[in-house]
């Protein structure tokens, strides 16, 4: 009986120690997961050895049909820091938008599930953004090509990290910074005052995340350290943006996602032409990187688009507007094109 009731109060004990354990835990890392079996493992280890000991790590098992479940449980089961977030398939967007709602740290970061940290990665933006006091910190990343080497010249240039240090936000930061989520380190408070998530259901969902944030935020920090390992194979979100599928529309649909935000927030009216820069190259992605069998349909949206908010939203430099009559003579050129038809 004694027995017993020591050991009913050890756990307790034990329980509520790391539950405070969990609470003063600086950061979490949200890790999207689905049909992960082979690289989920490589992943969890790279966040369990971090050097800052204190994380959470929020593990969304989006409807796997796979092993991925079993080696999460199997994780949990030894590390107290892990939790595991079980729902059916809805895309990366919704696993990360339910990863958020189970944040109660001061800081958020994400890692995908078949990516992973370098050591000290935790420990070094924690740092970065404690210190400097910024909004955000940003760092550089490693890419690993499995599929589509012939990307690496542009990767390099769109991974550069630009500038030094501490910065306050404005639109040649915001526009030349890149839109992944996964080497950056966020404030739980102005994600969550802002309602700040992502669309779900569509590609390029770290470009509104990313852009909401930093329409929000004042100033960031960056790390100038390729701390986040990405492999870019066939099949990943980030490759299949660059197919010529029907999913490059979303680029478009997305932006408007933006400008709806930008305009709730106030930040359009002082930002009208960084707005319509970041709108004029989502269509020219989803123009470029479309089957013509698609064309109609981006040209529609395109069309649409420019006839509701152009002229309210008119830019002031004349090269934005020079930008957009060459899509218009693109979209009329559509029509005419019978390849472009349905």
């Amino acid at each position: 009986m004694l027995n017993e009731i020591n050991w009913a109060y050890l756990k307790k004990r034990v329980g509520s120690f790391l539950k405070r354990r969990v609470m003063v835990s600086p950061v979490s890392v949200i890790v999207p997961v689905y049909n992960s079996e082979d690289t989920m493992r490589k992943c969890l280890d790279s966040l369990i050895d971090q050097s800052q000991k204190r994380i959470r790590i929020i593990c969304v098992n989006d409807g796997s049909s796979d092993r991925t479940l079993e080696i999460l449980k199997e994780y949990k089961r030894r590390y107290w820091k892990i939790k595991i977030i079980n729902q059916k398939n809805g895309g990366r967007s919704a696993a990360r938008n339910s990863g958020l709602n189970a944040v109660r740290t001061k800081f958020v970061m994400f890692c995908d599930s078949d990516d992973w940290y370098e050591k000290e990665m935790c420990e070094n933006m924690v740092d970065a953004i404690e210190k400097s006091r910024a909004d955000l910190a940003v760092c550089g990343l490693n890419m690993i090509y499995k599929a589509h080497e012939e990307m690496k010249e542009s990767d390099e240039e769109y991974y550069k990290i630009r500038f030094n240090g501490l910065k306050e936000i404005d639109d040649e930061i915001i526009l030349t910074t890149d839109s992944s989520v996964c080497n950056k380190i966020f404030r739980t408070e102005i994600i969550k005052k802002h309602n700040i998530c992502f669309p779900d259901g569509l590609n390029n969902e770290d470009f509104y995340f990313y852009n909401a944030y930093m329409s929000v935020a004042k100033s960031i920090y960056f790390v100038d350290q390729r701390l986040y390992n990405y492999i870019r194979h066939e099949g990943s979100i980030m490759s299949s943006n660059f197919a010529a599928d029907k999913k490059s529309l979303d680029h478009l649909i997305v932006a408007e996602k933006l400008f709806n935000f930008y305009k709730k927030t106030g930040f359009l009216k002082q930002h009208k032409d960084l707005f319509w820069r970041q709108w004029i190259a989502s269509f020219w992605f989803s123009y470029r990187s479309s089957d013509k069998k698609y064309y109609s349909q981006i040209g529609k949206e395109a069309r649409r688009f420019l006839n509701d908010y152009f002229e309210e939203y008119r830019p002031s430099e004349s090269e934005l507007i020079k930008w957009k009559d060459d899509i218009v003579k693109t979209i009329n050129k559509i029509g005419k094109d019978k390849n472009g038809r349905k």
